[in-house]
């Protein structure tokens, strides 16, 4: 997935960058776009620990009276056991929203990833990709985040995985909610396992 969205990000700086100067253009009245992230925290602690964190936080997009919050950020990667590894991949991308009173919100982050136990592996990735809200008071709404994976046992490993993707609102006063996240992966015994995959969709 960040594989995709980096080149199409490349594509667009260099298309604003080549591109002639233009008049700007007057701001469309209420429009509102609130990108959040940062906050993240990647801690290395236990003797001979190895602790990697990829956060990417990307801005929705609003219009003719509409709002796009993207929040994201505020996560958190640890590796505090000896021998231990933690490796967190979070990615947080905001919805559409257009039309007068139409709104994406979009969550993510909040998400922990622990390594604690002697030589244990604490592997974690999240994303959250905010829906599209296109009417006269369309929402459509993308939770997804607040989710804690954590390797406590002696040479245990866990391993989580969460796609939370949202929907599509058309029309007056459509709405389409997808919430997701919150989940919990834990492998707490020696030498133990555990494996989580989650994915919500949100519907049209």
């Amino acid at each position: 997935m960040r594989a995709m969205l980096l080149p199409a990000a490349a594509l667009a700086l260099a298309a604003g960058v080549l591109a002639p100067a233009a008049e700007a253009q007057p701001l469309e009245r209420g429009g509102v776009s609130i990108t959040r992230g940062g906050g993240n925290t990647n801690v290395a602690r236990g003797r001979d620990s190895f602790a990697g964190q990829s956060v990417a936080t990307i801005g929705g997009l609003a219009r003719n009276g509409g709002r796009a919050v993207t929040l994201g950020g505020n996560n958190h990667n640890l590796a505090s056991g000896r021998l231990s590894t933690a490796l967190q991949d979070v990615t947080t991308v905001g919805g559409t929203a257009v039309g007068r009173g139409a709104r994406a919100l979009t969550a993510g982050g909040q998400n922990r990833n622990t390594a604690s136990g002697f030589g244990s592996f604490a592997g974690q990735s999240v994303t959250t990709l905010g829906g599209t809200a296109v009417g006269r008071g369309a929402l459509s709404q993308v939770q997804g985040g607040v989710n804690s994976n954590l390797a406590a046992g002696r040479f245990s490993s866990a391993d989580q995985q969460v796609l939370t993707m949202g929907g599509a609102a058309l029309g007056r006063g459509a709405v389409d909610r997808v919430f997701g996240g919150h989940n919990r992966n834990q492998a707490l015994g020696r030498g133990s396992t555990a494996s989580q995959q989650v994915v919500t969709i949100g519907g049209q």
